[in-house]
């Protein structure tokens, strides 16, 4: 018999931290391609480190022409290369890395030496401005940007005396503009790094879930195919002294059922599995029978069923007398199709529930089998319950919509 299980839970998507965007939640039991032609993160971090060389050279360009001597202009190459160094070895690959300390680098290197080369390095606190929404929310960095770029333009109006608004406005802009390019060449490489993840994960979850597929499908199609075959196999060795006719009779069943088995094993491969529930009905009396279980069955199956709820009641179906079969000694075994208000119900009820104090058969417990016609249940809309009824015997029922549900 098919033991109560609880249902396996989708597992937990870990979530990587960091200022990249993030992708919402999947919907359940779906795979669902990244959309968009996907950039290249390796070009995207190319076009990150080339952009943000270009505005180091760029803000340099003042200080270096108002440097006094040599050691002034190697002073400002070193603290203008290191601020490129710094933002891109915390945000040059698509992640954030050790910001904290970034931030207090890019602040002091940008901002610091003002002191030495005036209002012409007012500029470089670009990297700063353009890091920080990056790792802080917006109320804390648009203020900041604010306040810094409104500072260098009043360093540069102080530089160039009070007539010199024009130079002020420049100084601000600039350090505006250069802080939005510096903040969208990282936004950009970390927009790239998390659809190159996407396009990882979703690749992991194809292969993932066709393994799962590959699973299900051959415990759940194969298994009453080869218990069937090993009845009639001992069933043929008791009577192939005493009744030989009946013994190839046996044989010819043998032979129907293996092929039958070979043509599931060629649909699990092929990723096509249409059942005929009639069929299966059929089959599942059939091979009760030769088990010596009384069946019951009325030989009537709901007509022009949908072919996903007609295969999801043959795996239920097959499954299940394959657990009464295997895991338990039913003298017998009923079970129906109906039609009910716009649904299908399954129902197999049987007597083969162990005494009181007696364990299941090992197998029983491991659930691999409830969990897959759960699984296959849901996946249409529908609800399966398993348990033991108070008259002592065991029901097994599935109730599946005619119609899929609406995601």
């Amino acid at each position: 018999m098919v033991s109560a299980a609880k249902p396996a839970g989708p597992g937990k998507r870990r979530v990587r931290r960091g200022f990249v965007p993030r992708a919402g939640p999947a919907r359940l039991g779906a795979v669902d391609a990244p959309a968009g032609r996907p950039f290249p993160p390796r070009r995207a971090r190319f076009a990150h480190a080339g952009g943000c060389v270009a505005i180091g050279l760029l803000c340099l360009l003042t200080p270096l022409q108002e440097a006094a001597d040599r050691a002034a202009v190697l002073a400002a190459c070193g603290c203008g290369g290191a601020l490129v160094l710094v933002h891109l070895a915390a945000f040059g690959r698509g992640r954030t890395r050790f910001r904290g300390t970034a931030l207090a680098l890019q602040a002091v290197l940008g901002l610091v030496p003002v002191l030495e080369f005036g209002a012409a390095w007012a500029v470089f606190s670009c990297f700063f401005l353009g890091s920080l929404p990056l790792v802080a929310r917006p109320r804390v960095a648009v203020p900041v940007l604010v306040l810094v770029t409104a500072g260098a333009g009043a360093l540069a109006v102080r530089a160039a005396g009070p007539a010199a608004v024009a130079d002020g406005l420049r100084a601000a802009l600039l350090t505006a503009v250069t802080a939005f390019a510096v903040f969208g060449l990282a936004w950009l490489a970390g927009a790239a790094a998390l659809g190159e993840d996407g396009r990882r994960e979703f690749a992991a979850q194809v292969v993932a879930e066709e393994r799962r597929r590959f699973s299900r499908d051959t415990h759940d199609l194969l298994g009453l195919s080869l218990s069937a075959i090993t009845l009639r196999v001992e069933l043929i060795r008791r009577l192939v002294d005493d009744r030989p006719q009946a013994a190839q009779a046996e044989l010819a069943e043998v032979l129907t059922i293996s092929r039958k088995a070979l043509a599931d094993v060629r649909a699990i491969a092929a990723g096509s599995r249409e059942m005929s529930l009639a069929e299966e009905c059929r089959s599942a009396a059939s091979v009760l029978r030769a088990a010596g279980i009384t069946v019951g069955f009325d030989g009537q199956v709901p007509a022009d069923l949908p072919s996903p709820v007609a295969t999801t009641l043959a795996a239920v179906l097959r499954e299940s007398v394959t657990n009464v079969i295997r895991h338990s000694k039913a003298a017998w075994c009923d079970f129906s199709v109906v039609a009910v208000a716009g649904a299908v119900r399954l129902q197999v009820a049987n007597d083969g529930v162990p005494p009181a104090g007696e364990d299941p058969p090992a197998d029983e417990n491991r659930g691999s089998g409830l969990r897959n016609l759960t699984y296959r249940v849901e996946a249409l809309g529908g609800e399966l319950s398993v348990g033991v009824r108070p008259d002592g015997t065991h029901r097994l029922r599935a109730v599946v919509p005619l119609r899929a549900p609406a995601w």
